[in-house]
Formats: C-alpha cells, structure tokens, sequence
C-alpha cells in the first residue's frame, strides 16, 4: 500500500532545524543546465527563465533533479563525483555519501513523494532502476538498491516525474509513448501516444495532476492532463532549448502562484482559450517590461474574458496597439495598423466561421517581423467569411511559433471583437465595437421597494449590420452581470417596429457561455412582435455562492460571471429600420413563479419592467397599470414606468456601471441621480460617473 509522508504544515512551514531548505513548496520549477551546472528558475505559465545560480559548486553537470516535499530539498546526480547530491537554497550542492554501485553517472531521476525516495535510472541491461532512501529511519538511509535492471524495464526516456498523489513515475519517450513506472516493482504500463515526439529533458507535475514535458530541441513545452485521463499532449508554453537539460519542481504546488501578476492574458470570450485552465494565451511580464502593443500592457494572475476584462475593472484599457484601418470585407483584403513598442514577432487570428475557436486556417498573421511604431499589415479575408459579429487576436513576442493558445516569455496578446461585413454593406455599433453599456432594474413595480437597482444587472452591447443601407442582420451580445431580486425574473429584448416574419428564425444563433442554446428559440412564438427571451429564469444561469443570498450584489460575494451570451439575428430580407441602442430591454416574471403579494397569482409574461417612457411589449397586461404603489404610469400620455417623482424602474446607463450593493438605496450611491431626473438631464448629466459616488457603497467584486 502507498503511503503519503507528507502533511499539510510541513509543505507550508519553515523548517528551522534545516535552514538551507527551502522555506516553501515552490509554484516555480528550475532547470539544470550547461556542462558545469548552472540552475534557472522556470515560470511554467509562460516560458520565462532567469538565471538563479551560475556556480553550483560542482565543475560539472548535475541532472535527475526533483525536489523533495518531505524535507524541502532538491536533490540531483552530480556527474564531478559520480554522487548523487542535496541542493540547498541558494542552489550549492552538497554531495552525499552514497555508495554508487552502478559506477555511472545518471540523467534520469525524481524523488517519490510517497516514500521519501530519491530514484535514478539509465537504460541498459548493466544498469537499470535504483533507490536511494531520503528516509533518516529507514534502513537503506543513504543506500542505492537497484529495483530492476534496465534490460526488463526497456525505456528510453530522458526524464521522469512522479505524481503528487498516486506514488506512479511518468515519463515520455522519444517516439512519444507515456508510460506509468511502478518504482517499487520495477514495472511500466504504456498508457498513450501524446502526439509529439523528441527528447524531453525537462518532466514536471502540478498539484492538479498535470504532467509537463519539455523538449530539449526547442523548448517547447506541452502539457498531459493526466488527472482527467487525457493523454493528449497541448503546446503550454515556448520555453528555453538546451542539449543539457533538467527539470524539477515540488508537485505539490500549483502551476502559477495567484499573487503573481506579472502576466498578461487575453480577454475575449472563454472558448477562445482566456483563462489559465483552458491554456489561454499569456505573456510573461517583468517590471522592465520593453515588448508591447501600443502605450503600454498591464498584468493579471488570469485571463478575465469580456465584457467585464480587466481593462474595465481596473480602469487601465491595454488593448490600444491595434486599430482596424478598413472594415473586414468577405472576399476583401483589408488593412490593419499596429504599434509594437520594439522590434518583434507578430501572429494574429480571426474566427472567420463564428465558431468559437481560433482554428488553424484562419491565422491572418504569422511569425511577421515587425519594428517599433506604426506599421500597416494586410491581411485577406476569405470570399466564404461568415457576416457578423466574432473575435480576433493578436500576440507580439520575440518569439516565433506562437499559436492562438499557450504562453511565451514576453510581450502582449490583444483581443478585439471585430465584424465581418460583405460588399455594400456596413455596421453601426452601440455603445462602440468594444465597450458595453449596462441595464439595471428593480423588480417591485409598482412599489419602488428597496431602490438598489441591482434586482437584474445586464451588460450590452449591439451591432447592426447594414447592406445599401438596409438592415440584414443583428447582433447582440453581453453577460447577467448581478441578481440581487428573491423574485424570479427572466431577461428579453424587443426589436421596436420589427415584425416576428421578418426574422430568419432558422438562422438564430444563441449561445451562452458559448454553447449553442438547443432547448428553445429564443424568438418567442405567439407573437406578432419580434421579441426575443434570453433567460425565462435567470437564477437557472447563476448561483449566490456559500453564505450568499444573491449573486454579485452583496458585501463579499463576488465571484466570476456566470452567464455570457451572443444572440445573432438575421432577416429574411433586408430591412428598413431606424432601431439603435440597446433596443427595448425588459425584466418581466418567470412564468409560474410568485411575484409578491400584490398579485393574486403569479404574473409570468403578462408582468413586464421597460425602462421609462418604453411601452411594454403585447405579452404586458395593461390592466396592471393602475395606479398601485408608487407607480405613475398613464399610457394615455405615454408615461410608462416611472415613480411618482419622476424616477424609473429600469434604466440604462452608457458604459459599465458600478452599481449600489444590495438594499443601499441608488438615489444614496449617487446622489446626484434625483436631480438629473427632475430636470429631465439638464443638471448633473455626469451623475452615473465613479467620481460622483458614494463609493463605500457600491459592489466590488
């Protein structure tokens, strides 16, 4: 039976007794390399290494590092004394007084967390596996016993990596087999072909049960996730090549430390590979960061996909280096102008078949040499480019060899949202092609209840595209951004004076969190009007968290959104229309559901909150303005939705709006918002800006 020495205290402490350990189980991995060691700290996240050590004190090589969880060592061969060796850390060496009774020196080894070992192998009949005990108590402290010769074990592998948990050795060999090494019985399982072949010099694990594998020839480096039985090599990173090359890093720590900043990832949507767990694409920073698009690059521990990216939330908009000169014609060329700060590698994609990846036939760009400043770059746009809205990404490096995915050791990635157009034809954006405005509503009409307008929290942004100035197609996209309602609400939008035969109901794509939405259409039958339901409930989409009432509106309940969606609406024949905006947004009652005391029986569809002065669509029962509450509705006079003071169930404001926390009045988070009103936006049109609020009590994520 296996069994795991190690507890949670003694990976987390500082071990006083043995003051040249290391303090910690490092995120971090390190490299031995050249003909006399020298040692190189390795972000596995992005490729780049730094030199930590030029004089080991050995004037040889040391390989078959691992480093030990048990007591915070690395140990190593170290090839001047034909011994294996302890490395402190500050990583000198320190060799240990081990009988080698092979008589060879070793570039294969790892130690086993489970058994506090230290295992080195060479192919050979003559050779073979062998252990070295790191375990004080035990009898063979210090002792090498060989395990098997290397004639029955038969691999031909540079390096191995043992699994945090499962006590197995792993390993890939050059034709780029996997294999499962049972170190106690000397025995090995052939598991996969990953699909790449090479020398891999350089194996490490994750705590999350992730192998690495790096080749010597190029440094690339390829992930395994072994944990979910996919053997299937990825591009990680592009790394550091060596003919003399050796890896090792405490497997029971996660790949990227969560207080490191300093890498810059991607924003668009998720299944373009954005963040860490999907191998989104990622730059490595340092803080005399030179290689750039535009003005400058900031950092993030990991991607944040729009609309709420990190250049929204820390108010620092990175995405500058790239401007679109021409619109994206099909079967076009079209002209792009880019800003790298300093000479550099350029590759760029475009999703021109909307499908939600970055495919390998629509790379626009690769491995371009570009110089500092300005510069224009053609690219062509395929005759059979799908009209619409879609992604597109670029990635500066000294680096050539980038894919759309993985990381490298300098520069930035940039994501634009970009439309493909056809001939005679244009778009108008709203609020621009890369910003997104927000819609709040309190769901207690005809009572104004608690006021926080974060019942229902939605970020929008529109694209109508346009051919010899005739409506074709549109687009909406956004995210469920906060649910602070104990009603159960859904979302939908109306397209105002378009009729439902006018739409291409065939032809709807609706995706949340980029999956196609199979279920239901979202272009409402029944009706007369184009009305399109994006969620009939939208707590069914998002969940408040542990100790959280609601979702995204109180006191430290943050969390990640949980709902992004795209919705693109073609027409039959092109149309003439003066729609813009954000069209007509509403809340109205999941059907079914309570909705207060106010009604007899559940409201459903029949129960709608427009924002001011929008008339309800035809589902709305009319009977409920009345009079009740606060409400000062009067169709008569096309009033719709407004309290008596003039104030508004529902509102839209023109950029990503920080909203009040739950139950904090908004008229008390911006003070200036009544004032704006009454005067019907004369006074304080800034009303909705940071600086005008009260900020203690707005939601931060």
């Amino acid at each position: 039976m296996r069994r795991l020495l190690l507890s949670g205290l003694l990976l987390c402490a500082s071990q006083s007794v043995l003051a040249d350990a290391f303090t910690e189980c490092p995120s971090r991995a390190f490299l031995t390399q050249d003909a006399v060691a020298k040692t190189y700290g390795v972000n596995l996240v992005t490729g780049d290494y730094g030199l930590v050590q030029d004089d080991m004190g050995t004037k040889s090589k040391v390989n078959a590092t691992g480093f030990n969880p048990n007591d915070q060592y690395l140990y190593g061969w170290g090839y001047e004394k034909f011994k294996p060796v302890r490395i402190h850390d500050d990583f000198t060496v320190e060799y240990l007084d081990v009988d080698n009774i092979a008589g060879i020196n070793f570039y294969v080894g790892d130690v086993s967390l489970t058994n506090n070992t230290y295992y080195v192998y060479r192919a050979g009949s003559r050779y073979g596996l062998y252990a070295i005990s790191l375990d004080g108590s035990s009898e063979n402290f210090h002792k090498m016993v060989r395990v098997v010769d290397g004639g029955t074990l038969k691999l031909k592998i540079f390096d191995l990596a043992f699994h945090p948990t499962d006590g197995y050795a792993y390993a890939v060999d050059r034709s780029g087999l996997l294999h499962k090494i049972d170190v106690e019985n000397g025995t090995s399982e052939q598991l996969a072909d990953v699909g790449v072949t090479g020398t891999f010099g350089a194996v490490y694990f994750d705590v999350d049960e992730n192998l690495y594998i790096s080749s010597n020839n190029d440094g690339k480096l390829y992930k395994i996730a072994i944990g979910a039985g996919d053997y299937t090599a990825q591009l990680f990173a592009l790394g550091p090549s060596s003919s003399i090359n050796d890896g090792a890093r405490c497997a029971l720590a996660p790949v990227i430390d969560v207080s490191n900043v300093d890498i810059d990832f991607g924003d668009a949507p998720e299944s373009y590979g954005t963040y860490l767990k999907d191998n989104g694409a990622r730059h490595g920073l340092t803080s005399d960061t030179s290689l750039y698009l535009g003005a400058g690059v900031d950092g993030e521990s990991d991607g944040k996909p729009m609309p709420l990216s990190d250049d929204v939330s820390d108010r620092n908009d990175d995405e500058d280096g790239v401007q679109f000169a021409t619109t994206l014609q099909a079967g076009d060329r079209a002209v792009v102008m880019v800003e790298p700060s300093a000479a550099g590698v350029l590759s760029a994609w475009v999703d021109f078949d909307q499908n939600g990846t970055f495919d390998a036939d629509e790379q626009i760009v690769t491995d371009l040499s570009v110089n500092a400043g300005k510069q224009p770059v053609y690219i062509d746009v395929p005759a059979d480019a799908k009209p619409g809205s879609t992604w597109s990404r670029f990635r500066l490096s000294s680096s050539a060899g980038m894919e759309p995915t993985g990381g490298v050791s300098d520069g930035e990635v940039e994501d634009y949202s970009v439309n493909i157009t056809v001939e005679g034809a244009s778009v108008n954006y709203y609020p621009s092609s890369k910003s997104y405005s927000t819609v709040v509503f309190e769901d207690n009409w005809p009572f104004e209840g608690d006021y926080d307008m974060n019942d229902l929290v939605v970020n929008l942004k529109t694209s109508i595209f346009y051919t010899d100035k005739k409506a074709t197609l549109v687009n909406i996209s956004g995210q469920l951004t906060a649910v602070g309602a104990a009603y159960h609400n859904g979302f939908g939008i109306r397209l105002p004076d378009v009729l439902r035969d006018q739409v291409d109901e065939d032809g709807i794509n609706y995706t949340i969190n980029d999956r196609k939405v199979v279920n239901y259409s979202p272009l409402e039958a029944g009706r007369y009007e184009a009305i399109f339901i994006l969620a009939y409930n939208t707590w069914s989409y998002v969940s408040a968290g542990e100790d959280c009432t609601f979702y995204r509106t109180e006191e430290g309940c943050g969390s990640d959104v949980q709902m992004r969606f795209n919705l693109t609406i073609p027409f039959k024949e092109p149309i003439e229309t003066d729609i813009s905006g954000i069209f007509d947004p509403f809340l109205f009652a999941t059907p079914g559901a309570w909705h207060g005391d106010h009604f007899d029986t559940p409201p459903g569809r029949s129960y709608e909150i427009h924002l001011k002065n929008h008339h309800a669509t035809e589902a709305f029962n009319y009977k409920f303005m009345n009079g009740s509450g606060q409400d000062a509705s009067n169709p008569d006079n096309k009033h719709f939705f407004q309290t008596t003071n003039g104030l508004p169930w529902a509102m839209e404001v023109g950029n990503e709006w920080k909203y009040p926390k739950e139950y904090r009045d908004v008229t008390h988070a911006y003070p200036k918002f009544p004032s704006f009103v009454r005067s019907e936006g004369e006074e304080n049109p800034s009303w909705y800006t940071f600086s005008n609020a009260g900020e203690s009590i707005l939601f931060k994520n």
